[in-house]
Parts: C-alpha cells; structure tokens; sequence
C-alpha cells in the first residue's frame, strides 16, 4: 500500500511538473529579453561610436545575451551585439508559443541543450516597441533548468514521502488493524469455539468493518450454541446407546406377555390387549428409529433399475399399518414406471414420508392417500399426497428436523430428516410440496446415476 501510494503521487507530481517547467522556461528567457531592454533603454540616447569594446562586453555579460535588437516603427535596429556575432541553432518565439510548445522546448533545452545559441523573440515591456530579439547562450538556462527539477523532484518525494505515510497510517488504524483484530479472533475462535472469552466483541462503528464484527459476533455465538448442542446430544445418544440392549430386552418380555393376553378368552383383556401391543409396537419402532438414526451414516446407496409398483406396494401395507386402518392408499402412476434407486432406501424414504402421512390423517372421514410417480428425461418424480388439514405453519419451519419437527403428539420427528438424508444420498430431494387446508404433498424426487455424471456410487 505504502509502494502505491508513492507512486500514485510521483504520477501526479509528473502531470503538475511538466507545465511547470513549461512556465519555468518561458520566464527565464522572458526575464533575460527584460533585462536586456534594460539595456536597449540606457543605450537609447548613444552612438554606438560612443561605446567602447569593453563596455559592450559588460553590458551584454550582465544582461545575460550576446546581441539584442529592437523594432520600433517598423524600423528594426541593431542596439547591441558582439564583434562576430554566433549563429542561432534553436529560434524561440515568446509571442506565439502555447503550452505543449513551451514543454517541448524545455525538455528539449535539458536533454539536448549545452552548447547551443537561442534566438529569443518577444514584445518589448511597456510599449517600448514592437519587437526584441537576442541571442542566448543556452548553457546558462539549462543550468537553470536542471537546478529547478532537482528542487522540484526533491520537493515531490518529500510530499510523496510524507503523504504516503499519512495514508498508510490512516489505512493501517481504519482498515488494517480492525481486518487483523477480525482474523485473530476467527483463529482464537477456532482453537477453543466453546470458550466464550474468545467471541469477539463488536466495536461502535457503524461501517462495513463494523457490521462485519457485530455478523461475526453474532455467527461465533450460534457456533457455540450449536457445538454444546451436539455434545448434549452426543451424550445423550452415548446413554441411550449404553441402555439399548436393556431397553430391547424388557420391551420384547413386554411383548410376549402381551401376545399372551391377546390370546386371552376374558372379554376385558381382548378390549385392552390391542390398545398394549399397539403401544408396545410404537415403544419399540421409537427406539429402533432413533438408534438408527443416531449411527454415523448411512451406507451408500446400491442402486439399480426396478418397479415402483411393487416397492410402493409395500410401502403402503407397512405405512398404513401406523394409522387406525381407516386410511385408503391409490397408487396413480404407470405400473411400467422404472426407477433407478436403491430398494431398501427407496422403502424407506416411502415408508417414513407414507407413514407420517397415515398417522396425520387418524380418525378422519374419507382419509385417503394418493402416490403419483412420473418421469422427466433422468429424473423420477414421486408426489405423495393426503387429503388431511395440513402441516400446521409452526411445525413447516423445522419440518425436516430431527426431534424438531414434530406435527403431532407423541412424534419425534426422525421420519422426514431419515427419507431426506436418504434421497440426498441419492442425488434427490425430499421437499413439502404444499400444504392446506385440503390436504398436505410432499415431494420425491430421485435422479438416475446418468443424471449426476459421476457413475455408480
């Protein structure tokens, strides 16, 4: 930054420099034509009888030139000049020369200039005339010339120097210092995230710099929010791992004590016994589905092309089952309908999706579930709809959350993030198509291997 900064005003330096060269070089010629009108204006009044060799000499010597002449009335008279008098080699006429003419003769004058003699033209000072003229050793205003830019490359360097500073500094308190403070933090951050001490603070400013402390902020504390979260919960599954067998054995004694009951001749155990197994089950299922949730992650897919038909035909018997019997189920697609999906995954994504369905629509009138399928080029489509009241707008924000999403009691919600984590794996999606009060769509959606363009998994 200090480097450019340099630069960028040596260039401006450059841009002001040559104009003013331009002027320094127009002055110092305009000043040696004054001072030798000067001379022209003492010597009006005498004969050039009258002057003698050695005082021409010193006349001409003070006033810098080595022959002068004037043009008054149209008449041009020869007022001072040397015994031979030098031939000109640049002619420079003050009367008409611009900017760009003026830049170029000095630049001209330093590089080239050294023994060289100027013919200077310009209008004499007051009206003393029309016209003056003399000869210049170009020596003397390239010394001039060349004293100049040393004073004005010295002064621009100072200003670069000092400018460059002051920018440096001003960008290094504003800028850098807060960018390095922010990085710091983000690498403190990173040792030890659950150490509080090392969540940045914000500052007061009101920029970008500011915004980006206060996001920062604000992203470190949901991080460690989040990493406690994940620590509670591996915990918890680290106990709900070690309680597993146990909770397996007492549930199946659970269960083959209430197989007995059902076989039971007591009418008020036949009542209950239904309404125990039927618990039992869903105790079961609850702690199967967590556990197999809780594992690191599922196997990869082993796809191959098969009927939907007949993985949705089981889908639905296993689906419907977790509902009160009630509930109807219309597969409305072409039975010649292929996917390309792993079977094992692909019922369960049905299972899961088709059971929370079943499960929203117990005790109402008419329940009814519908799976339409088709395909699109490499991708099968898969909506599967009821005619229930819909998913309640709370529940829609964290829908496809483990233990969040939750749209009824007694739910953990692990279904939908299970069949969304399937399809994912799968290339695909499961989504919430729509939801009203005329019932709920959830969308499947599971591309063939030639759709991703990375060959079987």
């Amino acid at each position: 930054m200090l480097f450019f900064t340099t630069v960028f005003v040596l260039l401006a330096e450059l841009l002001i420099y040559f104009p003013s060269a331009a002027r320094q070089y127009h002055d110092l010629l305009a000043a040696r034509l004054a001072s030798a009108q000067i001379a022209v204006l003492a010597l009006d009044e005498v004969r050039d009888t009258d002057l003698s060799p050695e005082l021409r000499r010193e006349i001409l010597a003070n006033a810098g030139v080595r022959l002068v002449g004037l043009k008054r009335n149209n008449t041009r008279r020869l007022y001072l000049a040397e015994s031979i008098p030098p031939a000109k080699d640049v002619e420079v006429d003050l009367r008409t020369a611009g900017m760009v003419e003026l830049i170029w003769d000095s630049l001209d004058c330093m590089v080239f200039g050294d023994d060289r003699v100027l013919r200077v033209l310009g209008v004499p000072r007051l009206g003393a005339g029309d016209l003056i003229e003399a000869l210049i050793d170009e020596a003397p205003v390239r010394a001039e010339m060349i004293s100049f830019s040393t004073r004005i490359l010295g002064l621009s360097l100072l200003i670069a120097a000092v400018t460059s500073g002051l920018v440096f500094a001003a960008l290094y308190y504003l800028f850098v210092r807060p960018m390095q403070h922010l990085t710091q933090s983000m690498v403190r951050f990173q040792e030890r995230p659950e150490d509080a001490q090392r969540i940045i603070v914000p500052t007061l400013r009101a920029d970008e710099i500011g915004q980006s402390e206060r996001v920062l902020a604000a992203m470190q504390t949901e991080l460690r929010q989040a990493l406690q979260q994940r620590e509670h919960l591996a915990a918890l599954g680290t106990a709900v791992a070690k309680i597993q067998h146990d909770l397996r054995n007492i549930l199946a004694s659970a269960q083959l004590a209430s197989d007995r009951l059902a076989t039971s001749k007591d009418p008020t155990t036949q009542a209950i016994a239904p309404r125990l197994v039927s618990s039992i089950d869903r105790a079961i299922a609850l702690a199967t589905n967590t556990l197999k949730y809780g594992r690191a992650e599922e196997a990869p897919p082993r796809r191959r092309r098969q009927k939907l038909l007949a993985i949705a035909d089981e889908a639905m018997h296993a689906a419907l089952a977790a509902g009160d019997g009630r509930t109807g189920w219309n597969n409305a697609f072409d039975s010649a309908l292929e996917v390309d999906a792993d079977n094992e995954q692909l019922l369960r994504i049905l299972i899961n999706v088709g059971r929370n369905a079943a499960q929203a629509l117990e005790a109402r009138e008419g329940a009814a579930i519908t799976l339409s399928a088709h395909r699109t080029n490499n991708v099968v489509t898969i909506d599967l709809s009821d005619n229930g009241a819909g998913v309640p707008e709370e529940a829609r924000k964290r829908l496809f959350e483990p233990f969040a999403g939750k749209g009824r009691v007694g739910g953990t919600g692990l279904g939908l993030a299970i069949a969304r984590e399937l399809a994912r794996g799968h290339g695909g999606e499961v989504a919430l198509l729509s939801s009203g009060d005329n019932g709920t769509t959830f969308r499947i959606t599971i591309p063939d291997v030639a759709a991703l363009g990375d060959g079987p998994p």
